[in-house]
């Protein structure tokens, strides 16, 4: 087998092309990775035919071999050939950063973004890290930000960064460290165009105008996820976050809040909401229909029932006549 594959690899410089084809094909049948050498040539070849198949032998080859494999084409002239070393650096079961090091020196941004990756896996005392938060290139801040040497004062600068997606990055890392920020600079990252989801968390730690902004934002993602964060802090309707919002008349977020609450608290404030013909009809409805689950229950029927009676809106007669007389139903 070795004297055939040394065929087969002198071949690969035969004048004939037809030999040449089949030369590398056998060699690609054989699979194996000490090959790989035998293919380096063929990086600088005329037909780019065999400059292809070089690069997909590196890609075969080069994860098995070790990353000091990747150094032709890290090095190599053509943007085709670092861009493919740049490319397989996440395939490499080990460090990576000789040959990051040499592809974050390159023009390409591909080359540079892929190669930040790598210098921030296996950024062991911060070295890298401290040198690509300084880089002008905003997707190389967002892959310094994700650094564990990262501090709480990059962070913070990073808000004061023209990029939207560099500030969202430096929330999401504050978040992870219960950093709190004000309800004024989180009104200038808003209004400056960072995504309110990214925000939502620091407005309910904060209960101020923030909150309320938000609460009332037209995007639900933003409201649902106000509701989740809520759900886990807020226990009862004696909260301060709470409590602000029933203030502001946040009722819709308040509403999603209350849904699964059943303690006398929680009953009585609800009511308070359905009853007020002051709140729109359709968040009255709305939480008149999640009680169905509790139509068997003799004072949600006569709350039910009396609200039939009192209110005005047609909305709110007929789902509290469905939902007083729910719990008939489902006993036939």
């Amino acid at each position: 087998m070795a004297r055939t594959t040394s065929a087969f690899i002198s071949q690969l410089s035969h004048k004939d092309i037809r030999i040449r084809r089949r030369a590398l094909r056998s060699l690609f049948e054989i699979d194996s990775p000490g090959n790989l050498e035998a293919f380096v040539p063929l990086l600088d070849d005329k037909d780019p035919w065999f400059r292809s198949k070089a690069l997909d032998a590196h890609r075969m080859w080069a994860p098995r071999l070790g990353i000091d494999s990747l150094a032709p084409l890290a090095t190599h002239k053509s943007i085709d050939a670092r861009r493919c070393a740049a490319n397989l650096l996440e395939k490499f079961n080990e460090n990576t950063t000789s040959i990051a090091e040499i592809l974050y020196q390159d023009d390409d941004n591909l080359c540079k973004i892929k190669a930040s990756k790598e210098l921030i896996k296996f950024d062991s005392k911060g070295e890298f890290t401290s040198r690509l938060i300084e880089s002008e290139n905003d997707k190389i801040k967002v892959i310094a930000l994700s650094s564990k040497h990262i501090s709480k004062e990059q962070l913070l600068s990073s808000l004061e960064n023209s990029s939207n997606s560099v500030q969202e990055t430096a929330l999401k890392q504050l978040k992870l460290v219960n950093q709190k920020i004000s309800d004024k600079k989180l009104s200038k990252l808003i209004d400056g165009g960072v995504d309110p989801l990214a925000v939502v968390s620091f407005s309910v730690e904060n209960s101020g105008d923030t909150m309320i902004k938000l609460a009332n934002h037209p995007n639900s993602k933003v409201r649902k996820n106000m509701v989740e964060i809520l759900k886990d802090k807020c226990k009862s309707s004696n909260d301060e976050s709470i409590k602000l919002l029933i203030e502001n008349k946040c009722y819709s977020v308040i509403g999603r809040w209350l849904q699964g609450k059943r303690d006398e608290t929680s009953d009585k404030l609800r009511w308070e909401i359905i009853e007020n013909e002051n709140v729109d009809e359709i968040e009255r409805s709305r939480l008149l229909e999640r009680l169905i689950g509790r139509c068997n229950e003799p004072e949600i029927v006569m709350k039910s029932e009396e609200l039939l009676n009192s209110t005005t809106s047609q909305l709110l007669k007929i789902t509290a006549h469905n939902l007083s007389t729910a719990g008939n139903t489902r006993e036939l």
